[in-house]
This record gives structure tokens, C-alpha cells and sequence, in this order.
């Protein structure tokens, strides 16, 4: 059996270890007492989500840049939706803590990744056993020997932050109950948390979860599915044994959080602290942390873990946010418009804006998880019941956008104007990021519509023929010695400050809307590009930049790029949980948001799992990626790495991919027949 061994005292909760069935959320964690943190995917208050009106017109934020400019006055003609002084928001839960006979406390705990099991060892070398079932929200502790002496429920209003974030929705302290507590938002449905004495231990559950009568059926359905997991899912193994571990257990942290009998989730998942709200509302970044998220479950021969992303996005509230936005926009009835940051009914929660209203991207990057679902299982009804209606009609918001001459009028590219306020464009026309984004849904239209022998729309060939793979500036390079040109952010828009969205590189990735072969003029913009983007540095960088960079570096042909900002990213981003972390953990490379970096960990640690997802996007391609049929292998790993290997990472069509760098290549199965390089 694999295991994760970890070593108590682990002092807080993203410390802990974290057990989930894709919606109920636990962590483990503790010094002299076992604590364990609770919380739900689908614990919202949902009140104050925004929507764009029907005044918000595309057309008024076109002839506004006409006239005045992509000046912040943009942001003026956004109508407010909500006199609500809230935003939709995860919950805090609360935590129960376990208290053992005098002297006794737990030392070690041990994951066991074929069973999803954790067993935690106390110091008079009793054993406690975890299992978080798959189908009921239960998490079952045996205590065969009786350890467990009492048990002290902590609500989350019971700490100062998450009391002040509370009353500020005007919500007051949970409801005690013997065993637990009760939460009630004003306009969303009760929920309980609650650990209960039994025979075997205790049982901790939520709602009316707790039936016991499948306990047995349960448990042996939840051990059989995690063997299968680790069985299917690739392995990786590298001269290094930290980066073999780490891999191993963020395929098992994604495979809890995504697991598919649960509910989507949102930056942090299923896990969420008691003692603060959470960051960014817990909520749906389309811009680029939800895809940073789902996105490895392909290579990791897992496309099931998308169902529920994908059944919350079809759910009748999201499908009817997505149609009104491009109604308000377009006066259409036929397209989707993709905001931002949104609950899980499609409402935004950061507020309307530019930045959150013009980036139809977010819509694209999410096409492409639909049609990555379809290329690597073939499912034939899952792309014309499902993906074909999802892409279509997110095209068709792009269509609308367009003017005469095939440009993008005004959009943004993701948070460039946040990331640089010395520059007053919040826009801008033609954005890079957009022109890959609307080329590669072109491209996949014409594929689907082949495929489903559906008629394609001529307006699908002209933006090929007519839109370029992205916008230019020119500019002098860092040694100050010559002009060049490169890939811009927009219009005369050169990247000039340390941005953490390289969106204007899309088209690289996670577009890859660029042809099989680069001319030499193309070749020349894309390396000045990345030399460009390089001499800006990434001092400003959170956690997710550093996977997204280094899968471009891969594709690239920098292989020995991704594993030295990988040993920067170890030491600033995971934590000693291996938990992969939004704030550097001290001041030292990475200067992003520093005023909070010194603040106690304890009451200001951000987990995020866009980290995670991100590094196994990364190290997956890193040994091995896609493109026009070819697989290449090993493009993002150091040369010093001789002895590399990769077992059975999935690929599109079907096949799984076994190689050893140096050595033997193969393709087991499939569809496709691809060339190795």
C-alpha cells in the first residue's frame, strides 16, 4: 500500500490532512487534541449576487472607447443589479475536537491512498481509523480501544473573524445543538454539523446523513473506488523523492476534491477553515483558477471529475445566468456570456465591472474542458447533447462582439489593468488573449460540426481567415539595443509591468491555437515574446502563475525552466502540509500582496487548489503534451533528469502513454494514432 506519512503536531488546519467525497470537506489535523474541520462545497449564503442589466449594452462600451477612450470611466456604465450590501459567499462551518485520556495525544497519521483511509497514531501507540464514504456525507472515526474521551464542538462563530464576517451578513451565532450546531442563512436551506458517539467511534455527518444501515456497503464501495483510482491514474517518477511525493498526493488531493458523486467547487474546494470567511467568496474564477483546477483530470484519466463542474454549468440557474448576461449585452437569445467570479448559480460575486463583464474568455477556457471531455473519452453524446450547445453558444457572444472587419472592439485581458494602475486603460481593442481564445473556438466548431455532420457557420471560416493569432507591438528589447516585435496585451499595449496572468500568451496556452509550424517572422515575435515576458520577472506572481508559466516554458522548448521556478515555487507556495498556498509563505522572491505575508498563518493562510491542479497540469506536460498528433516527450524536464519516467497518463482518443526518457515509448490503446518525438 502507498501511504502519506505525517508527523503531528500540524498546528492548523490546511497542516492537516484532508479527506473529502467531492462536496463534504474534512481536515485532520491537531497537537494535543485530533481536530477535525468540517465544512460543505454547497454551503452558500447565496443573497447579493449581480447579474448585468439590460442597460449594460456592448455597443455603449464601444462607442464610450470611440469618443473617450478605454479610460476607468468605462466602469460607469455598468448598472448596479443589487442595493444589497453583500455578496454570495461560502460559509465557515466549525470544527470538532477529540480529546484522548491525560498525556495522550496523536503523534502520526498515515494516508492511505489505495483505500482513501487515514489512520492517526497516539502516543500510547493506539490506532484511530478515518473514512470519509463517497455517496453520504459521513465521516466515520473507529476507536476500537475507546481513546476518544469527549469531544468539544466549535462552531465557527465561536472565533472572533468568523463571528465579526458573520454579523456583517447579518447572521449571528450557529445554533448549538448537543451533539453539533446549525447553521440557517437567511434565504438558503439549514444545515447541521454534527459528530455522534457509537459503538465503533464516532460518527460525523451532516444533515440527515447519518443512516448507518449502508455503513458497511460504504465503506467497502469507497475503498474499491480510491484502489481503482490509484490504479488508473498516472505515475510519475523523477530522481527526486519530494516531487515523487508531491505528485502522488495531489493526484489523491484533486481526486477527493473533484471526486464526481459531489458537488463543484470553487477555489478552496471542499475545505474551508472555521476561523475565517473565505477568500474571494470560495467562489467559481473563470478566468483561469476553475480550469487550473479541473483541467489535469484529463491526463490523469479521470473526465468524470468534470460531471459535476459540468452539472452545475447546465443546472436551469447558471444556464439562465449565462443567457441573460448576453441578453443584456447583445439583445440575443441564442448566446452565453460567462462572468468572471460566480456562486454556484452563475451570480457574480465580486461585482460588475470590465474586469469581470469583458472577458469572454472565460466562457472559452471553459469550452475547452467540454471538448477535452469529449477527445479523450468519445463520447459521442456527450459532445452533441453537451459540449456542442455550451461552445456554440459562447461563440455565438464572440459573433456578436465583432465588428465589420472581424476586430474585438473592447475587452480586457485578464486583470492586466488591475495588475498595472499606472496604466488608465481598463480594455482595449483586439486583446491577444481574446483573438486566441475566439480562433481556437473556431477551430473546435469546425471539428464538432465534421464530426456531428452539423452545418457550420460561415462566420467560423472567416474568423480564421480573417483574425490574426494575436496583436503586435513593437518595442526595444531589455538591453535597450534594438526594436523588435512581440505579442502585445492589446493595441498598443506592450506588457509593461510583472503581470500574473499570462494571458496574452494564450495562444501558446492554454489555447494552443497557434499552426503546426511557426514561420520565421512568427518565430521571431513568439521568442522576442518569452524573452520579453522573462526580463519582466515574477516578483508579482501567486501560487497558480507559476504551473501556467511553466507550461509554457515546456511548449516552449525551455526545459530547464519549469523545474527551477518549481524549487522557487516549493519553498514559497507549499506549505508543510503540502498544501499549495496563495500568499508566499515569507518575503523573499515573490512580493506578492507582502503587507499580509507577515501576518500569523494561523489566521491568514489561503489554500488553493488551482496550485495543485496547476503542478500536476504542468509536471503531466512537463513529460508529455499533444499537438497536431504528435506526443512530446519530456520538453519540460531538466537534462540532469536522465532517468525520468511516466506510467500511464492518459491521452486523447483514449490511449495511455508509458515512457522513460532515454528509453522505451508506448501507446496502449486508443483511437488515435500519434507520432512520438
Amino acid at each position: 500500500m502507498s501511504l502519506l506519512k505525517v508527523n503531528f503536531p500540524l498546528d492548523r488546519p490546511h497542516t492537516g490532512v484532508p479527506l473529502s467525497n467531492g462536496n463534504f470537506g474534512v481536515l485532520v489535523w491537531g497537537s494535543d487534541t485530533l481536530n477535525v474541520t468540517v465544512n460543505q462545497n454547497d454551503l452558500w449564503d447565496h443573497r447579493g449576487g449581480e447579474y448585468l442589466d439590460d442597460r449594460d449594452r456592448y455597443a455603449a462600451f464601444v462607442e464610450y472607447a470611440k469618443t473617450k477612450g478605454f479610460d476607468p470611466g468605462m466602469n460607469n456604465l455598468f448598472h448596479k443589479t443589487q442595493t444589497f450590501t453583500v455578496r454570495p459567499r461560502r460559509l465557515p462551518a466549525g470544527r470538532f475536537e477529540f480529546h484522548f485520556a491525560s498525556g495522550i495525544r496523536p503523534m502520526q497519521a498515515e494516508l492511505e491512498y489505495e483505500s482513501g483511509s487515514l489512520q492517526v497514531i497516539l502516543s500510547d501507540t493506539t490506532r484511530l481509523r478515518l473514512v470519509s464514504v463517497l455517496k453520504q456525507n459521513i465521516l466515520y472515526l473507529f476507536d476500537p480501544a475507546g481513546a476518544v474521551k469527549s469531544v468539544t464542538m466549535r462552531p465557527a462563530t465561536d472565533f472572533p473573524k468568523s463571528a465579526s464576517f458573520n454579523a456583517e451578513r447579518g447572521m449571528g451565532p450557529y445554533e448549538m445543538l448537543p451533539d453539533g450546531w446549525k447553521i440557517k442563512a437567511p434565504a438558503d436551506p439549514e444545515f447541521t454539523f454534527r459528530a455522534v458517539k457509537t459503538a465503533y467511534g464516532y460518527k460525523v455527518f451532516t444533515n440527515d446523513e447519518g443512516d448507518d444501515s449502508a455503513m458497511d456497503s460504504q465503506l467497502a464501495f469507497t475503498q474499491a473506488w480510491w484502489t481503482s483510482l490509484r490504479e488508473r491514474t498516472p505515475r510519475i517518477t523523477t530522481p527526486d523523492p519530494w516531487w515523487n511525493r508531491f505528485y502522488d498526493f495531489s493526484v489523491y488531493k484533486l481526486g477527493a476534491a473533484t471526486c464526481p458523486f459531489g458537488k463543484a467547487g470553487g477555489l478552496q474546494g471542499p475545505w474551508h477553515e472555521e476561523y475565517q470567511e473565505a477568500q474571494w467568496s470560495g467562489d467559481f474564477h473563470f478566468n483561469v483558477n476553475v480550469q487550473m483546477i479541473y483541467g489535469p483530470c484529463f491526463a490523469l484519466g479521470i473526465p468524470e471529475h468534470l460531471l459535476p463542474l459540468f452539472e452545475m454549468i447546465e443546472s436551469r440557474d447558471f444556464q439562465g445566468a449565462l443567457t441573460r448576461n448576453a441578453k443584456a449585452l447583445f439583445k440575443v437569445d441564442d448566446a452565453f456570456w460567462q462572468l468572471h467570479a460566480v456562486d454556484d448559480r452563475g451570480a457574480q460575486c465580486g461585482g460588475i465591472g470590465a474586469g469581470s463583464s469583458l472577458d469572454p474568455a472565460c466562457g472559452a477556457w471553459t469550452a475547452l474542458l467540454y471538448w477535452d471531455y469529449y477527445r479523450y473519452t468519445n463520447d459521442l453524446a456527450f459532445l452533441r447533447n453537451r459540449a456542442w450547445p455550451y461552445i456554440y453558444k459562447i461563440m455565438r457572444g464572440y459573433e456578436c462582439m465583432l465588428d465589420k472587419d472581424f476586430n474585438i472592439p473592447v475587452a480586457i485581458s485578464a486583470e492586466y489593468a488591475s495588475s498595472n494602475p499606472n496604466n488608465c486603460a481598463v480594455a482595449g481593442r483586439n486583446p491577444s488573449y481574446q483573438l486566441a481564445a475566439i480562433r481556437k473556438l473556431a477551430d473546435i466548431l469546425m471539428q464538432a460540426a465534421s464530426i456531428l455532420n452539423l452545418p457550420e457557420r460561415a462566420v467560423w471560416r472567416q474568423i480564421l481567415d480573417k483574425i490574426p493569432h494575436y496583436t503586435t507591438s513593437s518595442g526595444y528589447d531589455h538591453y535597450g539595443q534594438r526594436d523588435e516585435s512581440r505579442i502585445a496585451i492589446w493595441e498598443g499595449q506592450d506588457l509593461a509591468v510583472c503581470h500574473r496572468h499570462h494571458s496574452h500568451l494564450g495562444a501558446i496556452w492554454p489555447f494552443d491555437s497557434l499552426p503546426e509550424t511557426f514561420s520565421g517572422e512568427m518565430e521571431a515575435v513568439l521568442s522576442n515574446s518569452i524573452d520579453h515576458w522573462i526580463s519582466m520577472g515574477f516578483g508579482k506572481w501567486s501560487e497558480w502563475c507559476i504551473p501556467w508559466a511553466n507550461m509554457i516554458y515546456t511548449r516552449m522548448g525551455l526545459n530547464e525552466a519549469p523545474m527551477q521556478l518549481f524549487n522557487i515555487w516549493k519553498e514559497i507556495f507549499v506549505n508543510e502540509g503540502l498544501a499549495t498556498v496563495y500568499l508566499p509563505r515569507m518575503l523573499s522572491l515573490i512580493s506578492h500582496r507582502r503587507h499580509d505575508i507577515a501576518k500569523p498563518k494561523d489566521s491568514n493562510e489561503v489554500m488553493q487548489l488551482d496550485g495543485t491542479g496547476g503542478f500536476l497540469s504542468a509536471f503531466n506536460e512537463m513529460c508529455a503534451y499533444t499537438r497536431f498528433d504528435k506526443i512530446r516527450l519530456f520538453r519540460g524536464m531538466p537534462s540532469k533528469w536522465g532517468d525520468v519516467k511516466v506510467e500511464n497518463l492518459s491521452l486523447p482518443g483514449g490511449g495511455k502513454l508509458t515512457a522513460e526518457r532515454g528509453g522505451k515509448a508506448e501507446v496502449v490503446g486508443g483511437n488515435r494514432p500519434f507520432i512520438i518525438e
